[in-house]
């Protein structure tokens, strides 16, 4: 599939692309802020988004996702380090196919991936 990575911390976003390219995804692109990525999910139309929730930048996250969520069919998988109910009943109301916390397995991932096919 065709897939964009939203994280602001590098060896974080370098790990996860290695991780979709061994499991035969195609890494569009690696994009530091939400609204970066906004940008080139419009562009590059990827088919999921793995859309960290807290990242510097004019946009975070939660504000990316829901931005897109009316212009982009991609599922949203949202993933963060900071695992509590607040973050998660926000993210719930934007709207996401699921949500990891970091560090994320791949195991989860190759889930993920068996959902959406």
């Amino acid at each position: 599939m065709r897939v964009m990575i939203a994280e602001d911390e590098s060896i974080i976003a370098l790990a996860l692309s290695l991780t979709l390219r061994r499991l035969g995804h195609q890494v569009l692109g690696i994009c530091a802020s939400g609204a970066t990525c906004c940008k080139a999910a419009i562009a590059q139309r990827p088919e999921v988004i793995f859309m960290d929730i807290r990242m510097a930048g004019p946009r975070d996250g939660l504000e990316a996702a829901a931005a897109l969520k009316d212009v982009l069919p991609a599922a949203i998988v949202f993933t963060t380090a900071f695992d509590d109910a607040a973050i998660r009943a926000e993210a719930a109301s934007i709207g996401y196919h699921a949500f990891l916390v970091k560090p994320v397995a791949e195991a989860a991932i190759r889930n993920i991936f068996q959902k959406l096919t």
